[in-house]
C-alpha cells in the first residue's frame, strides 16, 4: 500500500498566503537581513499540487516569472488549464520528478518554497531538493520549507504506524486502503484501545484526521517515506547545501517574549544563540509542524536591512474592519492593541495600506514618532491583524456602484468557484497576495456584479435553493430551508457592508 509518493489520489485543494514574497520578506527583514526584489523576480514552488497558490501569487505580481513542479500529472494538468482559463501567462507547471530535473531548464530564482514535502519523501529525494535550492536559488535568494517536526509527533507517529499496517491488507486502491486503516483507528479508539486511551494526543490527530478527509489522510500518512525532523537536523542539511535559517512563520514564532510561555522565560533567558534556541524551542512547544525560512549563501545580520524594510514597506489590513476586536490571541500570549497610539493608528490602517513615513505625517500620528509608530506596526503584525502589502491602498468612499473585476484570472475564478468546490482564492496585484472568499461570499460578489439591486434578493434566494444544500453556524449544522436562507441573506448584506468594500480597497474589485 504505501509508495515513495502516492499518486493515484490527487491532493486536497488550498491556497497558503504565507508562500507569498510578502510574507517571506517580512520574515527575514525582521530578523535584520537583507531581502529579494518586491516585485519583478523570479519564483519556483516545488509540490505545487494542483497549483492554487502558484496562479494566485503569479496573478498578484503580472511582472514577476513563475514555475510550478509537481510529480503528478493530474495536478499539473490542473494546474496549466487553470492557468490558461485565468489568462495567467507568467506561469508555467511542469510535471517531474525532483531526482530527474534538469537544472539547466531553470533560471536562477529569487524565492522557492516548498511546503508539505520534505517530511513525504525520502532521503534521495531530499537530498534532490536540497540540491535545487542550492543549484537554483540565487545568492540572497529565499527559501521557504514546511514539515512535520519533533518532538511533536513523537506521541502520534504510531497513529500512522497503525492506520497503514490495516490499509496494507486492503485489496482495493489507496483511497479504500485509507478508509479501512482510518475506520480501524476509529473503532479501536472507540473501543477503549489502551494507545488511545493512554494518548490524548493521538485521539485529537485521529478527531483531526476525520475532520480533513481521506485524501488528506492519504497524503498525510500513506507513503513510504514519512520522516519528522527535528529542527537542528534539517538545519545541518541546509546548510550543507550553503542554506541559511532566517526565521519562521507565522512571523510571533521569531519573538521569544510572545512565542514561548511565561513559565519557561527565565529557563531560555541565557540561551542567545538562534539555532540552539529554536531547537529547544519546540521542546517548549511540543512542535508538530515548523514553516522556516533559509537564504543562499552565508548571512549578515544588520538592522539597517530591517530599517530598510521598515521604510519602503505599506502596511494595511487585508480583513475588514470588523476583523479587529483590540486584542490577538496566541497560543501562549494575548496582545492587546490598547492605548492612545493604537486609537489613532488602527483607524488610519482602516483608510488604506501606507508606509510608517505616511503614517507619522498623519496629524492624530505625528506626536508618536516613527519609533513607536513602527514598534506598534509589528505588534499588530505578529497578531495578524495587518499585512506588509506591495502598493499603498486608499478605502472607498461613499457607496459602492457599477462594479467590475478588471483581472481575467479573477472572473475565471469566480466563475469556477460557483460550478465547483474549488477555492476561490483572488489576486490582489497591491496585497502581493490572494484573498479567500467562502462560497457564499463569491456568490454575493457575483450577484453584486451580474444583478441589479433590484432582482439580487431573487437572485441570491434562488442561489440558497440550488447550490446550498446545509449551512455550518458555529457549531449547527442548518438544513432547514427557511432558516438557511435567512442566514445566507444575512452573511451576504454582511459581505456588501464589510468585505466588498475591503476587495474595493485592494483592487480586486473597481467602481
Amino acid at each position: 500500500m504505501a509508495q515513495e509518493y502516492v499518486t493515484d489520489v490527487t491532493y486536497v485543494r488550498g491556497f497558503e498566503k504565507s508562500l507569498s514574497p510578502t510574507y517571506l520578506r517580512l520574515c527575514a527583514a525582521v530578523n535584520g537581513f537583507d531581502v529579494p526584489a518586491k516585485d519583478t523576480f523570479d519564483y519556483c514552488e516545488l509540490g505545487c499540487a494542483y497549483g492554487d497558490t502558484t496562479i494566485a501569487l503569479a496573478a498578484s505580481y503580472p511582472e514577476a516569472r513563475f514555475v510550478g513542479i509537481d510529480l503528478n500529472a493530474e495536478h499539473v494538468a490542473s494546474a496549466t488549464a487553470s492557468a490558461k482559463g485565468g489568462a495567467v501567462d507568467n506561469v508555467r507547471f511542469i510535471e517531474g520528478d525532483f531526482e530527474t530535473l534538469d537544472h539547466g531548464d531553470f533560471p536562477e530564482f529569487d524565492y522557492i518554497t516548498a511546503h508539505g514535502v520534505l517530511s513525504w519523501i525520502g532521503p534521495q529525494k531530499r537530498k534532490a531538493v536540497l540540491d535545487f535550492l542550492s543549484s537554483k536559488l540565487k545568492p540572497g535568494g529565499l527559501a521557504y520549507v514546511s514539515y512535520n517536526t519533533l518532538p511533536g509527533w513523537a506521541a502520534v507517529e504510531p497513529l500512522r504506524q497503525l492506520i497503514l499496517a490495516r490499509a496494507a491488507l486492503s485489496p482495493g486502491s489507496t483511497l479504500e486502503g485509507a478508509k479501512l486503516g482510518l475506520e480501524f483507528a476509529k473503532a479501536l479508539n472507540q473501543a477503549g484501545a489502551y494507545y488511545f486511551s493512554g494518548n490524548p494526543a493521538a485521539k485529537a490527530m485521529l478527531e483531526t484526521m476525520e475532520k480533513a478527509g481521506l485524501h488528506y489522510v492519504v497524503h498525510e500518512y500513506l507513503h513510504a517515506h514519512w520522516v519528522p525532523m527535528y529542527f537542528a537536523q534539517l538545519a545541518a542539511e541546509m546548510a550543507a547545501s550553503d542554506l541559511y535559517f532566517v526565521g519562521q512563520l507565522p512571523l510571533y514564532l521569531n519573538f521569544r517574549d510572545v512565542s514561548i510561555p511565561s513559565t519557561l522565560t527565565s529557563l531560555f533567558g541565557q540561551i542567545t544563540e538562534r539555532l540552539a534556541f529554536e531547537g529547544l524551542k519546540d521542546f517548549a512547544l511540543n512542535t508538530y509542524f515548523r514553516s522556516d525560512v533559509f537564504v543562499k549563501g552565508r548571512p549578515t545580520h544588520k538592522g539597517s536591512a530591517t530599517d530598510a524594510y521598515f521604510k519602503a514597506t505599506p502596511f494595511g489590513m487585508l480583513e475588514d474592519e470588523g476583523v479587529f476586536r483590540g486584542e490577538a490571541i496566541l497560543p501562549n500570549h494575548t496582545l492587546r492593541y490598547t492605548g492612545p497610539v493604537y486609537d489613532a493608528l488602527v483607524p488610519a490602517l482602516r483608510a488604506g495600506a501606507q508606509t510608517i513615513a505616511t503614517l507619522v505625517a498623519r496629524p492624530e500620528l505625528a506626536t508618536f514618532g516613527a519609533r513607536r509608530i513602527r514598534e506598534a506596526v509589528t505588534h499588530l503584525l505578529l497578531g495578524e491583524c495587518v499585512s506588509p502589502m506591495v502598493e499603498p491602498t486608499h478605502a472607498p468612499a461613499g457607496e459602492l456602484r457599477k462594479l467590475g473585476v478588471p483581472s481575467a484570472y479573477n472572473r475565471f475564478v469566480l466563475q469556477r468557484g460557483l460550478e465547483s468546490e474549488t477555492p476561490t482564492v483572488l489576486a490582489s496585484r497591491a496585497a502581493g497576495n490572494g484573498v479567500r472568499l467562502s462560497k457564499i461570499d463569491a456568490a454575493a460578489l457575483t450577484c453584486f456584479l451580474e444583478v441589479d439591486r433590484a432582482h439580487q434578493t431573487e437572485w441570491l434566494r434562488r442561489f440558497c435553493r440550488d447550490a446550498v444544500s446545509y449551512l455550518v453556524v458555529g457549531d449547527r449544522v442548518i438544513t432547514d430551508p427557511a432558516e438557511r436562507e435567512a442566514n445566507v441573506l444575512a452573511e451576504v448584506e454582511k459581505f456588501r457592508a464589510t468585505r466588498l468594500p475591503k476587495l474595493v480597497e485592494l483592487g480586486i474589485v473597481k467602481i
